[in-house]
């Protein structure tokens, strides 16, 4: 007997009638698609219909887009969840990225083919993730990291010279906590130590991190990023979740009590990745666009084989503990 399998189901918010209409059109046979015109509407059905992806808009009377991800991500934690943004409000962004746990933004207008594409990564992301939820953990197996009496490794990447060891007194003795000052720095001690957590900054030496932490996402999808910055700006902090799949951000000046919650939060998130590969796919980047004919290439292009053969020795270093 041929069982049908159910559409993924999708779950649109925005106050616009005409933009749910839109909606409606591009995505007609391709899901279960259930529609709400504000936040409270959508948390009322989220209690009674789970769904696969959320698409929102950021910008919504009453409620504000990354206020009903949030309280979704606790009603329906599984579900992946995208925000339409057409305006740049950084303590908005910043909201979204900590409580909210964003896997895209896309800006307003959206083009299609970028918004579908969005979509289907969510979708499958979400059936992924789901699909781990259904079947307890094994026993937790120390990881490389923490075999014996080592203390889990962390690298602090950031120019100012006052914030490794401002680091370093905040965790204590928790951590083992190293520094770089430049991206080279930093793949230095990738290469040397199991890192599980890098606390950056969005631009050392003049240079955005962007690209580093892209790469080293898509080849260490393990690795968990929060950022520390007293400059970043939206596009910066857009640019960083959907190409870095950064954990959290903080701003400066660093914050004890949050930082320690953030850093001791993003190493319990490494060790989910590293125990549970299935996951990876919640936290895939995007790719980023490629840079014009004529312009100044990417400061990590020297990096790259580097950070590909970083993988496999991380690999093989876990595979032997």
């Amino acid at each position: 007997m041929n069982v049908a399998v159910q559409k993924p189901r999708v779950l649109f918010v925005d106050d616009e009638p005409r933009v749910l209409t839109s909606m409606k059109m591009l995505f007609r046979g391709a899901y279960e698609m259930h529609f709400a015109e504000s936040g409270q509407q959508a948390i009322d059905m989220l209690k009674t219909q789970p769904v696969d992806v959320i698409v929102s808009d950021q910008r919504m009377p009453g409620m504000s887009g990354f206020e009903f991800l949030r309280a979704a991500r606790d009603i329906n934690p599984h579900a992946m969840r995208i925000l339409l943004t057409g305006y740049s409000d950084l303590n908005a962004i910043i909201g979204s990225v900590n409580e909210g746990e964003i896997f895209r933004f896309v800006n307003k207008p959206w083009a299609n083919d970028v918004l579908s594409s969005t979509v289907a990564n969510a979708v499958s992301a979400a059936r992924a993730s789901f699909a781990v939820a259904q079947h307890p953990e094994p026993a937790h197996q120390p990881h490389a990291s923490q075999t014996g009496s080592e203390k889990p490794a962390m690298l602090v990447l950031d120019d100012d010279a006052k914030v490794l060891p401002r680091v370093q007194a905040i965790l204590g003795e928790a951590y083992r906590v190293f520094g770089a000052r430049t991206m080279d720095e930093a793949v230095e001690c990738l290469e040397r130590e199991h890192i599980g957590v890098v606390v950056s900054e969005t631009r050392v030496q003049n240079q955005p991190v962007v690209s580093l932490i892209s790469l080293l996402k898509q080849h260490q999808p393990q690795l968990v990023t929060v950022i520390l910055t007293e400059r970043a700006d939206a596009g910066a902090a857009i640019e960083l979740i959907n190409q870095g799949q950064i954990y959290r951000l903080m701003t400066k000046p660093l914050q004890e009590v949050t930082c320690r919650i953030m850093v001791n939060s993003a190493h319990r998130h490494h060790q989910q990745l590293a125990r549970t590969p299935e996951l990876h796919q919640r936290y895939e980047v995007e790719q980023p666009a490629a840079p014009p004919p004529g312009a100044a290439a990417p400061p990590t292009v020297g990096l790259l084989d580097r950070i590909r053969s970083l993988r496999n020795w991380v690999t093989g270093r876990a595979a032997s503990a």
